[in-house]
């Protein structure tokens, strides 16, 4: 009877493990039915189940919170259909939509906000706006054939950071412009090393099926930038030594990116694609296996901040994936981990900006 007593406790934990993964917090009109009336089925089991044990103290209260979660996700059922039937398929779109571009603004807090302007990758911030005028054109064109008060003012919200990205850009480029020879020299080689730190991150030791070639793409160009720059303060009539050092460094390292941007680009192109939607899958799970261990139920005043931004990077990119393939196959293992990964990336946002309060409030 102990043994069962523990199973179905450790069921009900996990049920609602599931629970604060994908539903709490987030707008029920883009919470998943079908994945709650399961979750729903399963609570009503162990309750039942739980209530053939024999009484004590602890089976009790176990039984008692059975019945709690069971009202809880019966009303999140009701609620979340009651909230899609109400906003109707365009309006569930319209929130998706919204959803994708607070992930974006997230990443521009993460990335920009408050940060050296000297230092910033402005490849990414392009990338970020290509991004959001991209779910802009999404918003208008679902805009064109329907009314909604949420997705005029969530077109305005776009439209606002769209001005903020692109005002950042050009402050980036004045502000690199504006350094004497001596302060460039450092400013190139951090830009150069940001870069390295993103190959380590992203694909050093990674299954190269799930890694994005665009990222690398971004990677090299923002390289070859940083190398023409410093090959400019040569030019300009600038000889410090360790600029010739870090040209030979860069230089190096972009002979590897080009060879390995052609291996992760015939990996990806010999592979089925039943195989890639599980790579992508098991690469989220990765993600979710690292997150678990560094910062899963641990004191947020000493967390390594820079490697959960890290992580939701990596979710971000597979995302991008997982959205490519089911832009062109219908294909219910992607849409699945689609679902998950995006709410993995809301779970570690959340936590992210619960951590940077933590530590601001420690430094107070």
């Amino acid at each position: 009877m102990a043994s069962l007593f523990a199973e179905l406790k450790d069921r009900l934990d996990g049920l609602h493990q599931q629970y604060q993964l994908h539903f709490a917090g987030q707008p029920r009109v883009t919470r998943n039915p079908e994945m709650m009336r399961a979750m729903l089925e399963s609570a009503r089991a162990v309750r039942q189940e739980l209530a053939g044990l024999s009484a004590n103290d602890e089976v009790r209260q176990a039984q008692a919170l059975a019945e709690e979660r069971v009202n809880l996700y019966h009303g999140e059922q009701r609620s979340i259909v009651q909230a899609r039937s109400e906003a109707g398929d365009k309006g569930v779109e319209a929130s998706w939509l919204g959803q994708r571009a607070n992930h974006l603004f997230h990443r521009y807090r993460r990335h920009f906000a408050g940060r050296s302007r000297s230092t910033r990758d402005l490849a990414l911030l392009a990338e970020m706006v290509r991004d959001l005028r991209g779910i802009r054109a999404e918003m208008a064109t679902l805009a064109s054939g329907w009314s909604s008060d949420q997705l005029r003012n969530d077109i305005g919200v776009v439209d606002q950071y769209l001005g903020l990205f692109e005002g950042e850009q050009k402050e980036i480029k004045g502000a690199r412009d504006a350094h004497a020879p001596e302060e460039a020299e450092g400013i190139y080689a951090q830009l150069a090393n940001d870069q390295f730190e993103l190959y380590r991150l992203h694909f050093a030791g990674q299954p190269r099926v799930s890694r994005r070639p665009e990222l690398l793409e971004r990677m090299i160009s923002t390289l070859e930038t940083i190398l023409a720059r410093m090959e400019g303060l040569e030019q300009q009539g600038f000889h410090g030594q360790h600029n010739r050092q870090n040209r030979e460094i860069v230089r190096d390292r972009l002979g590897q990116w080009r060879e390995e941007i052609e291996a992760v680009r015939k990996v990806r192109s010999e592979t089925p694609l039943s195989r890639m939607v599980q790579e992508l899958g098991a690469a989220a799970d990765v993600v979710l296996q690292l997150y678990n261990e560094r910062f899963a139920g641990q004191s947020r005043t000493d967390r390594d901040v820079d490697l959960l931004v890290a992580l939701c990077d990596r979710l971000w990119d597979l995302t991008r994936q997982m959205e490519g393939l089911a832009r062109v196959h219908d294909l219910v293992d992607n849409e699945r981990n689609l679902e998950m990964t995006y709410d993995l990336l809301h779970m570690m946002e959340t936590e992210h900006d619960e951590i940077v309060r933590a530590q601001q409030g420690d430094a107070a």
